[in-house]
């Protein structure tokens, strides 16, 4: 489950030094200063360990916003390490992956009965907890992450399609902002999952099994299918409604050979858990279950289901920490998984980040 926050930042202007000012530095001064900057290094840092190394050099990476620009710093590099490399073709950002996922995203949004991709007679609750305190049915609004980006919320905001605020005690000027919701996680988060910064890295695809539990618009399954080679991946679905969406979406698509639908409580589909090599969940229950029982219930069960099987990879958002803590989950996660360490694919100053900081990678002890 994503929050967004419908308030609108503007990026602060960074001051830049002119040109002018830095060509009238002496080189001599700046050879000096470096060779200060290096010393420093060394004196405090002896030895550097190369994990520490790399993290280094990927957020230096990560800073570099152009991709002509990332290319000329990659021949930097290469050139000061003798590297040679063949040259590199920029490539176009939208691929045909992106276009066949867009498509599909604008297919959702005309089979859905309103924008806030509820399906018919679907009870949505608010949890209950410390993460979540303050919202309400009456301020808050569910704008599925992975149709709509931020842009296309500002446009149903000012074409009146979305209201931005509501009304505290039915007086015009005594109002508070709407809080947005996401039931799905966006096609961003979705392909960095797919990267060899999380799964692409930490797994075999081609001969994984994934099972999504909960799988509601198939988000996860369709970003899979076109932007990884894994072997198999299931979609397991208690909804009706949307199990019936994401079986029309797969045939129409022509994704049947590596997709499955699942219509079923996943507590009725264990063999589903025994034949997977991944587990996917983003927050099964935290909207659709009061009964903290059941949710006792439910991870019992996953925990029994999966100790078994070592080696195991279990995705989730948020944390598994944050959900049974939330929760009140009377289970120990010592013994049973350990936490995979996942680095962002954007710096921390990115209005983006805490989207890619929501999901967490455990492996099955």
């Amino acid at each position: 489950m994503t929050q967004k926050s419908n308030k609108r930042k503007k990026e602060e202007e960074i001051p830049i030094q002119s040109s002018e000012i830095l060509e009238n530095k002496n080189d001599k001064e700046d050879d000096d200063d470096d060779d200060d900057d290096y010393n420093t290094i060394i004196k405090n840092e002896e030895k550097v360990e190369i994990e520490i190394l790399k993290k280094r050099f990927k957020d230096l990476y990560r800073l570099i916003q152009d991709e002509e620009e990332k290319i000329e710093f990659i021949s930097f590099v290469c050139e000061q390490m003798n590297v040679n490399i063949e040259p590199i073709k920029v490539v176009n950002k939208e691929s045909k992956q992106d276009n066949i996922l867009q498509t599909i995203i604008q297919d959702l949004k005309d089979q859905l009965p309103s924008i806030t991709t509820e399906a018919p007679n679907e009870k949505i609750t608010i949890p209950k907890n410390t993460s979540f305190e303050g919202y309400t049915k009456e301020n808050t609004i569910n704008v599925d992450g992975f149709l709509y980006t931020e842009e296309d919320i500002d446009d149903l905001i000012e074409s009146g399609e979305l209201k931005n605020n509501y009304c505290l005690d039915c007086a015009s000027k005594s109002i508070q902002p709407i809080n947005f919701i996401s039931h799905s996680t966006t096609p961003n988060q979705l392909k960095y999952m797919f990267s060899n910064d999380v799964l692409g890295g930490n797994c075999n695809l081609k001969q994984s099994t994934i099972l999504d539990i909960g799988s509601r618009l198939g988000a996860l399954l369709y970003t899979g299918y076109l932007f990884s080679d894994t072997k198999k991946l299931i979609g397991c679905e208690i909804n009706q409604y949307f199990s019936d969406l994401q079986n029309s979406m797969i045939n129409r698509y022509k994704m049947t050979d590596r997709i499955e639908i699942v219509h079923g409580n996943i507590l009725d589909n264990e063999k589903l858990i025994q034949q997977s090599d991944i587990i996917y969940m983003n927050n099964v229950l935290e909207f659709f279950q009061q009964d903290k029982k059941k949710h006792i219930e439910f991870w019992q069960f996953i925990q029994n289901q999966t100790k078994s099987k070592k080696g195991l990879k279990i995705l989730t958002i948020p944390s598994l920490e944050e959900s049974f803590k939330n929760n009140k989950i009377p289970l120990k996660l010592k013994g049973w998984i350990k936490k995979i360490q996942l680095d962002s694919p954007v710096p921390q100053d990115d209005p983006t980040f805490p989207d890619y900081q929501e999901i967490h990678l455990y492996e099955v002890l």
